[in-house]
């Protein structure tokens, strides 16, 4: 009797840990259920007709910043695929979708990628299907009679090897290691079945992955126009190194005696000082901004200047930061 009640303990044992694996995996696909449904999205949601997804409808669920877990800071993006008229490809029916992809934009990489997966909202959790993502071409667009053209030209494509089953909707997610605009116009390839006549292989549209445009470095006035231009007023004060200088303050460490050779401390002070005067001139994505920081980091660890004191800091990195921060002056000045 022992022997079997200890038998029977273990074989309840198990029952409850496979149940709770089997809670643990329901309960993720629920908690993805619950996230799509509070944003409105249910099985039943028929998509937006887009002017070029054709011939299914492809649509941009969200894109959204990742605020918690292994993921937080990077951004998800899911799309979602449904077949609006599921049939054999004839009559303007369309085959269910075997598989899609599409080409990443210069600015994307699959070291940006960190997870990759389809899924839908109904069934089980199998349905929820992560994969690794690759970066390659894809020769099943020349296997069918349909497709015998390669719609891709050859390209490498990020290959999404999930498709569509009747109406329902299939979720496709991306989780991105960094913030992207939308490019309303991105380019997708899909194939379906091979019937003879069928809807084959092709190009769409789809809000895909764009890049962000390109730096404008902008342009900046010397510390001449600044501090030694007659009758020029500042447009206000100028914070640096955490210290609030007026117009008075910085023309006085300027005229400062510069016997000895010229600090690093006053070096920096001033082209720092025309940079940030320029304002809104200088891009804020400008490769001066480094320099700056080196500046200012070090400026910070110092009493605010005067003309008295300017004289008594160097750094010999800072004074190197400074003197390319007047070289990217130069070849950025403003007209």
């Amino acid at each position: 009797m022992k022997r079997i009640n200890f038998f029977l303990s273990i074989i309840l044992l198990f029952t409850f840990v496979i149940g709770c694996q089997k809670t643990q995996e329901i309960s993720e696909i629920d908690q993805m259920k619950r996230k799509l449904l509070l944003d409105g999205i249910s099985n039943t949601d028929v998509p937006q007709d887009p002017p070029c997804s054709k011939p299914y409808d492809i649509r941009l669920v969200w894109k959204k910043l990742i605020t918690e877990g292994e993921h937080a800071g990077s951004w998800e993006w899911i799309w979602s695929i449904q077949n609006p008229n599921p049939g054999n490809g004839t009559n303007g029916t369309v085959q269910d979708l075997s598989h899609w992809g599409i080409t990443l934009p210069e600015c994307v990489t699959l070291a940006n990628i960190k997870l990759a997966k389809a899924f839908t909202l109904t069934g089980e959790p199998l349905l929820w299907a992560p994969f690794t993502p690759t970066y390659q071409p894809d020769n099943s667009f020349v296997n069918c009679p349909n497709g015998s053209l390669d719609v891709t030209g050859g390209k490498p494509i990020l290959k999404f090897n999930y498709g569509t089953t009747g109406s329902t909707i299939t979720y496709y997610a991306l989780i991105i290691d960094k913030d992207l605009p939308v490019d309303e116009a991105g380019v997708a390839y899909y194939k379906s079945g091979c019937n003879e006549g069928g809807t084959g292989t092709g190009v769409t549209c789809f809000p895909g992955i764009g890049c962000p445009p390109p730096c404008e470095e902008g342009c900046s006035f010397s510390q001449g126009y600044y501090f030694a231009k007659p009758n020029y007023v500042w447009p206000g004060n100028v914070t640096i190194g955490g210290h609030t200088y007026t117009q008075a303050e910085g023309v006085a460490i300027s005229n400062s005696s510069n016997r000895g050779g010229i600090s690093d401390a006053k070096k920096a002070f001033m082209q720092v000082a025309a940079i940030k005067l320029s304002g809104a001139s200088v891009g804020t994505c400008a490769t001066v901004w480094g320099n700056v920081t080196t500046a200012e980091n070090w400026l910070k660890t110092l009493p605010k200047l005067t003309a008295t004191n300017v004289k008594d800091y160097n750094n010999k990195t800072v004074g190197s930061a400074a003197g390319e921060i007047g070289d990217w002056i130069d070849a950025h000045h403003c007209k």
